[in-house]
């Protein structure tokens, strides 16, 4: 493997057999690999996504599938620079799941099938996340993200993923000078 932003997370999820998004994603960000905010959350929502969509397959080449998945996931996510929210309004980690649902659906340019769903998808993650709270928590909004796609990446009706029971606690809340604090659902109860 080449030495890229995205390589760590690629081999974590080359070796998972995880098919719950959110359970992933949290031993993604717990990695000491993971940076507190920036353009990686671009990455990681969408790949996770594609990772536990692949492991939720019973066909035997889904981890060379998902090797490609992850490559296109890293293509695309390339050209979502961070500080997107601020900049562009979109935030990265809601435009990485909507890679992941095109990748799944085959969406193209040209092809009707699947691009208003993805776009529903991503204008309501967008929707939660700005009312989730206030900017520059890479953190929250990635999980705000992943809870929210996962039931439209069920509904698509192919292979299944488990949906989180109960709320993931911020660990990297200490990291960030801005952070909401108890106004977050992911604080800690008692940091306060």
């Amino acid at each position: 493997m080449s030495d890229r932003l995205q390589d760590w997370v690629i081999g974590i999820l080359l070796e998972s057999t995880s098919v719950s998004p959110t359970d992933l994603l949290e031993e993604v960000m717990a990695d000491p690999r993971c940076p507190a905010f920036g353009p990686i959350h671009h990455f990681i929502v969408g790949a996770v996504l594609l990772a536990c969509w692949r492991n939720a397959e019973a066909d035997a080449g889904r981890k060379a599938l998902l090797h490609s998945d992850l490559e296109e996931m890293v293509a695309r996510s390339s050209c979502v620079p961070g500080a997107t929210c601020a900049r562009w309004g979109v935030c990265g980690a809601a435009a990485s799941a909507g890679m992941a649902y095109a990748i799944v659906r085959g969406n193209a340019p040209l092809r009707n099938e699947g691009w208003q769903d993805g776009q529903l998808m991503v204008s309501d993650l967008l929707q939660l996340i700005a009312r989730a709270g206030s900017p520059r928590c890479c953190k929250r909004d990635t999980r705000v993200a992943m809870a929210a796609a996962v039931p439209y990446f069920n509904a698509l009706g192919g292979p299944q993923l488990v949906e989180r029971k109960g709320m993931p606690i911020c660990e990297t809340h200490v990291q960030n000078s801005v952070c909401m604090g108890a106004s977050c659902p992911f604080f800690p109860a008692g940091q306060a």
